[in-house]
């Protein structure tokens, strides 16, 4: 069971790179703050792509942990439907397909034909994380799969998401606002009691490195009374 652990470790990394890609490459980050004009804000059909950022952590997330423990994909749920319905009046399943050409196809539809951001979206979704931590690998953790549930929410704080700076100064450790306020969570539940077993807070912005303008991440395993944090994860 310490597995499912390791594997809810790595597919919130997987989130968290989408999380950045939306953030850190142009033509996704264009589309990220692009404001509905008058004409589209009463469309049924117009493509919110923060709600397509969500969906696809919902579903990297669904889809690894369905290959790697059969039948428990179908116990992972989240706030947010994978069905789209783009400016043709298409409805889509969003899902992530077995192929990175395919899941290319499938978002350009949702996006309605814009390729650049449906390549650089598939190509983040389809990247490979591996984790090591001796830490984890000391865990030893014995519940049936067949009792868990998952509970998912993709990329939350979106208004700090979507607006927010990384510059902002924490207040002894906390930051009232700003990107190091956005996370991905990933709960484990009992799904017959519902009572929490385990988690995953994944802080996809902590701190940026000034040089490389890259983050760098912070990342915390809750599980049952055992609770480990580890600021840099080896990925």
């Amino acid at each position: 069971m310490s597995g499912i652990l390791r594997e809810l470790l790595c597919v919130s990394e997987k989130a968290a790179n989408i999380a950045r890609a939306c953030r850190q490459q142009e033509a996704l980050f264009q589309l990220l703050i692009e404001e509905k004009k008058e004409g589209e804000k009463n469309k049924k059909f117009a493509v919110d792509f923060k709600t397509l950022a969500d969906v696809l952590v919902q579903e990297v997330i669904k889809q690894n942990m369905e290959n790697k423990f059969p039948g428990l994909g179908k116990k992972i749920f989240g706030e947010e439907s994978n069905e789209f319905t783009n400016d043709l009046g298409e409805k889509i399943i969003m899902r992530l397909c077995p192929t990175e050409e395919e899941t290319v196809d499938l978002l350009n539809k949702v996006l309605n034909g814009n390729k650049l951001a449906s390549e650089a979206l598939a190509k983040v979704v389809h990247q490979d994380v591996v984790f090591s931590d001796p830490a984890l690998d000391a865990i030893e953790i014995n519940i049936p799969q067949d009792t868990l549930g998952v509970w998912v929410d993709p990329i939350d704080s979106t208004y700090q998401y979507i607006k927010g700076s990384a510059d902002i100064k924490s207040n002894q450790g906390i930051f009232p606002s700003g990107l190091q306020c956005v996370t991905i969570l990933i709960g484990v539940y009992d799904i017959q009691t519902g009572v929490p077993l385990m988690g995953v807070i994944n802080q996809p912005f902590v701190s940026q490195d000034l040089n490389t303008l890259r983050f760098e991440i912070h990342i915390e395993v809750i599980e049952c009374d055992i609770h480990i944090k580890d600021q840099q994860p080896k990925f």
